[in-house]
């Protein structure tokens, strides 16, 4: 009874089920199998034979067969007679015998196919919606200068003050460096990151930032620096350097001129990360336009032209790190950037 219930409910189960042998081939399945591969011949076949990542999931069948190791829904591709590749999450699970020896595994298969293709949708519709808010806020900065520069050439058609023309043509010309610096601005944002990878102390390149930060920005307020640590990571120095400075220059223009930043990298030894916190006590983010700050072209500033956190974000990914930020309208906020200890090569744009 027991061992035809199993029979039934095997048979009945939508996800597909085998067995294999020590040798990871197959030897017993149930009907979902054969509706996953359609219908291709699977019994005696060895289970990495039948995805496009055979290396990888030959290597996680020995894991599994000789070190009794648990693997959940790791996802392989495998290809169809359609020339379409079907996506499908695989589970391994070692059979132990009484004993507590490994006689060969089970494995259960999911179907993901149409739950990668609405993920894709959706991943696709979210990239137009970033695009068109990126578009608008091209379009509303170009609006503004040109607006402004067309306004003042119109009345320098009319005006005859030598004076008077010389202020518009000043106005002229700083809407037009605003323009020329927006599309440099872009064209860095736009620009695949090139790297160059090696080992930098974050605490001294830090020092040098806050040092540049201090020229840059003068002003009646304190930097407070702290590390603990040693803080070495792979990374492009010039790249890094130039995320952390955007940092810097935001933390002390929230700050009206006067108050604290405090900058602190966290870089325990036990630990395969470097944590460095920016945090300043200045007006902080309304909670309602934090979701939007790492957009295109988003900036609540009457000066510049909102790409400097999308450019540190994109960087950051670049560096397989992250960016994260906390905040509170009226007491501050705080930047935290995670980067690994390890990473000799960088993500991909």
């Amino acid at each position: 009874m027991n061992i035809l219930f199993s029979q039934y409910v095997a048979d009945k189960m939508p996800s597909g089920l085998m067995i294999l042998n020590r040798e990871g081939r197959i030897i017993g399945h149930n009907p979902a199998s054969d509706r996953i591969f359609e219908e291709t011949d699977i019994t005696s076949r060895l289970l990495q034979e039948l995805v496009r990542e055979s290396q990888t999931l030959e290597e996680l069948l020995d894991r599994c067969l000789n070190a009794g190791e648990v693997f959940s829904r790791i996802e392989f591709n495998v290809p169809m007679r359609s020339g379409v590749d079907k996506h499908i999450g695989i589970n391994l699970s070692p059979i132990l015998s009484p004993g507590g020896q490994i006689e060969g595994a089970i494995s259960l298969l999911s179907d993901l196919t149409e739950i990668v293709e609405l993920q894709n949708q959706i991943k696709l519709k979210e990239n137009f919606s970033a695009l068109g808010e990126m578009s608008a806020g091209i379009a509303h900065e170009f609006k503004n200068s040109i607006a402004t520069i067309l306004g003042y050439a119109q009345m320098s058609k009319v005006e005859t003050d030598v004076d008077t023309l010389q202020s518009y043509a000043k106005e002229i010309h700083k809407e037009s460096q605003a323009l020329s610096n927006m599309i440099t601005d872009f064209l860095n944002f736009a620009r695949p990151v090139m790297a160059s990878i090696y080992e930098v102390d974050l605490v001294e390149l830090l020092k040098t930032v806050i040092g540049d930060v201090k020229n840059l920005r003068p002003g009646d307020y304190d930097v407070k620096f702290a590390a603990s640590g040693d803080a070495l990571v792979p990374c492009d120095a010039t790249l890094i350097r130039q995320s952390f400075l955007n940092l810097l220059i935001n933390a002390t223009e929230a700050l009206d001129g006067k108050g604290t930043v405090k900058v602190l990298v966290d870089a325990p030894q036990d630990r395969d990360h470097v944590r460095v916190l920016v945090e300043d006590n200045g007006r902080g983010i309304p909670s309602h336009l934090i979701s939007k700050i790492f957009f295109p072209f988003f900036t609540t500033k009457t000066q510049g032209t909102g790409l400097g956190l999308a450019l540190v974000q994109k960087i950051l990914v670049a560096h397989n790190g992250r960016i994260e930020v906390q905040s509170t309208e009226g007491k501050g906020t705080r930047f935290t950037v995670t980067l690994p200890k390890e990473n000799a090569r960088l993500a991909t744009n």
